[in-house]
């Protein structure tokens, strides 16, 4: 049997992570697939072995960034709290992340304007929106949520935490985010739908 390479193994890694240190610093529309080779130090040809061409570097770096968000959100999720805490903790989780993705910041936002990159945006986050449409349906099953549209709620609340996630990368504060985001969660409670 053949050993496999390290070095070849990584290549795809290491063109990804020098896609994100050059879109982050000269933006997506200023970097060439030569400077984004040049950083992960290997020839032209090894890019276009591993991406079709630049939009597909991108929507793969792109997917791979808002995936590791997800990662976040999904790691505060304990099946043991309420669904609001939950709702909560993930959104908290997914925003708060963006601070630790400084070179991904300008690119994440670049690429949301970016026709050629939207769509691929988009599926990931219809992919989210399924995730909170489960999370919101365990909700009122167990009768923590008021009944309501769980695909209608997931569609809004994505749509929400993207616009915060976006606020945050155009450089709004974090906590403002949170605390509207954590007004609108709490509305969500059999308890706020209680007349009084």
């Amino acid at each position: 049997m053949a050993k496999r390479d390290p070095a070849v193994r990584d290549t795809k890694q290491r063109i990804l992570d020098a896609a994100l240190e050059t879109f982050g610093q000269r933006g997506y529309q200023g970097t060439s697939i030569d400077e984004v080779a040049a950083a992960a130090g290997v020839t032209k040809g090894a890019v276009y072995y591993w991406f079709l061409d630049k939009d597909d570097l991108a929507r793969d770096l792109q997917h791979l960034l808002w995936e590791r968000l997800a990662n976040e959100a999904l790691g505060s999720y304990d099946p043991q709290r309420p669904t609001v805490d939950n709702l909560e903790r993930c959104f908290e989780s997914f925003v708060s992340a963006t601070r630790e993705l400084p070179n991904a910041l300008s690119f994440l936002r670049e690429a949301w304007f970016t026709p050629a990159l939207d769509a691929a945006g988009r599926a990931d986050q219809r992919d989210l929106t399924g995730l909170v449409q489960g999370l919101l349906q365990h909700g009122v099953t167990r009768g923590e949520l008021s009944p309501l549209n769980t695909e209608a709620a997931a569609r809004i609340l994505s749509g929400a935490l993207m616009e915060a996630t976006l606020y945050v990368l155009q450089g709004g504060d974090v906590s403002s985010a949170l605390e509207v985001a954590r007004t609108f969660i709490r509305s969500l409670a059999v308890e706020a739908w209680v007349p009084r």
